[in-house]
């Protein structure tokens, strides 16, 4: 997947939220609804995640310098910590604080017909976002949802499906509640405020826990090291895999360290002939290989390419 990909599911995604953040702020002041409150407040937060994933693929296309010569591209697992830390944790905490202050001092909803108005155009609004966001997502993989999600190196994508899809289920959760505090009790409304908050809270700790995995160095999915261990047994003067260590690299690339034992009678030059080979299949087979390096080893030698 291309960075222009990526980009493409943040800028639809920050234009989409920063519209449906306007027209809540302005419904939750008519009617003071508290759940709609706390969707102002998620979309808010969902448009400053945008920003921030942007700032984070711009500083990730810096080029290597002495002190950072494998690049800067891990740049943006740092801004999508970020933005789960820092933006989810603040829209749900506020969410939830509100639907508790609403739960001991509810109200009656006023002007209900704005809320519901603007809750269906929003989601019809944030459909069209995940729509996008999902069609470049699915662009990566074949996977399940949920396990695409935990393989998914893409991260900035994945913060992106996981907002939309968050943001849909809390406008249907507002929906309902705003209907049921409406024909049944008032109550209802915080209820809602408080249910919003606990799925923002949930998709925060699972948002948390991938890009805390790719930080400190994920490795390449077991399937795709098998492919290369199966290309690599593929070449006969290679008689042993010594070691075979991968990690991701920013939003869609691996470093990839590889040593192997070779026959003793190979001369140098057709060594060096066989792991430009090597090199070219690895990378043919898998693009998203960044960065390889290969050692070759014997009983007289010991060249790294």
């Amino acid at each position: 997947m291309s960075a222009h990909g990526s980009n493409k599911a943040i800028i639809f995604a920050l234009a989409g939220n920063l519209l449906i953040a306007i027209i809540k702020y302005i419904v939750a002041f008519i009617t003071g609804s508290a759940a709609m409150l706390a969707e102002s407040i998620h979309s808010t937060a969902d448009s400053f995640n945008q920003i921030l994933l942007l700032i984070g693929h711009k500083k990730a296309k810096k080029l290597p310098s002495e002190m950072h010569s494998f690049g800067y591209a891990n740049e943006v697992f740092f801004w999508s910590l970020m933005v789960a830390v820092l933006l989810f944790f603040v829209g749900a905490m506020f969410s939830i604080y509100e639907g508790f202050h609403k739960l001991f001092h509810p109200e009656e909803l006023t002007n209900v017909y704005w809320i519901f108005a603007v809750l269906i155009s929003s989601i019809l609004i944030e459909a069209k976002s995940f729509q996008v966001a999902f069609s470049e997502f699915r662009k990566t993989t074949k996977l399940p949802f949920f396990k695409a999600i935990k393989a998914s190196t893409q991260v900035s994508l994945v913060v992106v499906v996981l907002e939309d899809s968050a943001a849909m289920a809390g406008m249907v959760i507002v929906l309902i509640s705003t209907l049921l505090a409406w024909l049944v009790n008032p109550m209802f409304d915080a209820v809602g405020s408080i249910t919003v908050g606990l799925l923002l809270l949930a998709v925060s700790i699972l948002l948390i826990a991938e890009v805390k995995n790719l930080i400190v160095g994920e490795s390449m999915p077991r399937e795709r090291r098998q492919v290369i261990r199966n290309i690599i047994h593929k070449f006969k003067n290679v008689k042993h895999i010594n070691r075979l260590q991968t990690m991701v690299m920013g939003d869609s690339s691996y470093l990839v360290l590889i040593s192997v034992d070779i026959n003793d009678d190979m001369k140098g030059s057709e060594a060096e002939d066989m792991i430009e080979k090597l090199k070219l299949e690895l990378k043919k087979a898998i693009p998203e290989i960044g960065t390889l390096y290969i050692e070759i080893q014997d009983s007289v030698r010991n060249h790294k390419f």
